[in-house]
């Protein structure tokens, strides 16, 4: 389906004003993380970061989805990035850790509520036929941003001190903000939404849309296994480039933009997706065996030249899944429901995240770095295959069912 004038402008200014907020927390996460890498516990100091920024989008997301599905989304949302460029003044403002950490906590009780916000907005604009196109799009302008924002955060801090990525990041929400007023679509409340009946007040909602459907279920399953494991091999990876193959850090931040250029490699392409539940769980299964295949072949590599071939067709296939897996719960998901739905993913993700951390630093204690990728990749392996054949069942079980049901 063909977008109108009004929706093409509407995305592509979404994407600009995303792609800008993305760039920007990059960039002010490179200046925190070198502020806090110095003087006593340092590395207590980051993880204290880390979870403070992740923390509250699990914790929250039951109440962020529920207010997003039944309020005015656009209003919210100028709002919340009104509030965020605000709190990044203040942390450009105050360097002392705790002052820090707890800010960047308040911060991401805002971005609970804005990524969910956005994140529905964007299939309003699109329309139900255009949704693989639009989070191609988006997924490209988050991956550009992912590729671009460290060595940019880098630059910053060296030209002109730590506090400006902070403010280049309020900047940011501010431009969020402005663009946002601008938009013509806005996503409103279904009839009834703003007074909820008695059995719509249930906060789990999110939850139960991932995990009572057929289809998403055991992909969820899956991806919250991969991605467990990705962070795993994160928090390996600096190890084994140079410890283990006694690399430069110079050639360790090209394996990264070597992924990142990938991932967009990917997303492009995965607007040629057909918008169908089967091509996407498809997709999303081939682009998950592919990349914990990968994971392991790292974990055979003697040279790190050998890296960046790899990295670069994982990072496509993560791109691939991104769009794919991200179109597969939109279509999945009815229309009133995802502001939920993508609080709830939101919060299972990022849960898989702080685990992956956690066991990446745990099993580094117990084994040598390249026996994580060899374990990752195993693993990762082993789920895919056991709960992917599940829902392409499923996929087929529903589509034949709706076909029948045409055909009555």
């Amino acid at each position: 389906m063909t977008l109108s004038s009004v929706q093409k402008r509407d995305l592509t200014l979404v994407a600009i004003l995303r792609g800008v907020s993305y760039l920007g927390d990059a960039i002010a996460l490179v200046a925190l993380y070198l502020r806090l890498a110095h003087g006593a516990h340092a590395s207590w100091a980051i993880a204290s970061l880390s979870v403070a920024a992740a923390l509250p989008l699990v914790v929250l997301s039951p109440i962020s989805g529920f207010i997003i599905d039944h309020t005015p989304v656009k209003r919210l949302l100028v709002i919340l990035c009104l509030f965020e460029g605000v709190v990044c003044i203040g942390i450009g403002l105050w360097h002392g850790r705790v002052v820090t950490v707890g800010l960047m906590a308040l911060l991401s009780c805002f971005v609970a509520f804005s990524f969910p916000g956005y994140s529905a907005l964007v299939p309003t604009i699109a329309g139900e036929d255009n949704l693989t196109a639009a989070n191609s799009t988006m997924q490209s302008v988050q991956g550009i941003a992912a590729v671009a924002g460290p060595g940019l955060g880098g630059l910053l801090v060296g030209l002109l001190g730590q506090s400006w990525p902070l403010y280049f990041d309020a900047i940011s929400f501010g431009l969020g903000a402005l663009g946002t007023v601008m938009l013509v679509t806005d996503r409103r409340p279904h009839p009834g939404a703003e007074r909820p009946k008695k059995g719509e007040r249930d906060l789990g909602a999110g939850m139960r849309i991932l995990f009572k459907d057929g289809v998403l279920r055991p992909l969820v399953i899956t991806f919250v296994v991969f991605l467990l494991t990705l962070v795993m091999i994160n928090v390996a990876e600096v190890f084994f480039i140079t410890e283990t193959l006694h690399s430069s850090a110079l050639m360790y931040g090209l394996v990264g933009a070597s992924f990142g250029a990938g991932n967009v490699v990917g997303a492009v392409a995965s607007s040629k997706l057909k918008q169908d539940d089967v091509a996407l769980a498809k997709a999303s299964l081939v682009a998950l065996i592919v990349v914990s295949i990968f994971v392991g072949l790292i974990g055979l590599v003697e040279h790190v030249g050998y890296l960046y071939p790899i990295l670069v067709v994982m990072g496509i296939a993560v791109g691939l899944l991104n769009v794919a897996f991200t179109t597969l719960m939109t279509v999945r998901t009815p229309e009133a429901q995802r502001g939920r739905m993508f609080a709830a993913s939101n919060a299972a993700f990022t849960s898989a995240e702080i685990l992956g951390t956690v066991f990446g630093g745990l099993i580094l204690t117990l084994v040598a770095p390249r026996t994580v990728f060899q374990i990752a990749g195993v693993v990762t392996t082993i789920v895919a295959l056991l709960f992917g054949p599940i829902a392409l069942r499923a996929t087929r079980s529903a589509k034949y069912t709706e076909l029948g049901t045409q055909g009555a």
